[in-house]
């Protein structure tokens, strides 16, 4: 599913999916940019391959610039009792940053959601200063708190908690998809 009129905003930007053509410079984009070093990145995408997922990048010039991975079965007990898969990454590479590229992702992420018959789709956002830029876009799409307020991974944090901001501080959200 390479996303032809997504390159119309951005420039000579296609999104397609990872397959054996664009594998290793997925694992490499993931090495660089977003995993824990070549065999993360690998199982992540071997989770996905094995039809737990999808993931789709976003590609100029041949060199993959971004990725967004779902998740069709959550590991989040409160989306996988309801069904609702998880936009499980998106990481855009730091120079294309601000420039809309996450943007095609998401836009196509869903898209494929939509085509598999999801009518909700979840996503989680990290709450310190910079996922700001993220916390920006999942609102302009339509993405809502789930209602459990902030948590430290799948655990809400309750009044009082003293916590670290980090990575694992997050919030849950979901968007309905109009089919």
């Amino acid at each position: 599913m390479a996303c032809q009129s997504c390159a119309m905003s951005v420039p000579d930007v296609i999104i397609e999916p990872v397959g054996e053509g664009n594998l290793e410079r997925t694992v490499q984009f993931l090495i660089e940019w977003v995993s824990d070093g070549e065999p993360a990145a690998r199982e992540h995408l071997a989770d996905h391959a094995a039809g737990g997922g999808a993931s789709l990048i976003a590609v100029r010039d041949h060199t993959v610039i971004g990725v967004v991975t779902i998740r069709w079965r959550s590991n989040y007990a409160g989306f996988r009792d309801r069904g609702i898969p998880l936009v499980h990454q998106i990481a855009v590479a730091g120079p294309f940053r601000r420039l809309g590229i996450a943007t095609l992702l998401m836009n196509a992420a869903e898209e494929l959601a939509r085509e598999r018959g999801v009518v909700t789709l979840g996503i989680t956002v990290g709450l310190f200063d910079e996922y700001g830029p993220a916390q920006r876009l999942y609102a302009r799409r339509g993405y809502v708190p789930d209602g459990r307020g902030a948590c430290r991974g799948q655990q809400p944090l309750s009044k009082g908690a003293r916590v670290t901001m980090d990575d694992d501080l997050i919030i849950w959200l979901t968007r309905q998809l109009h089919h």
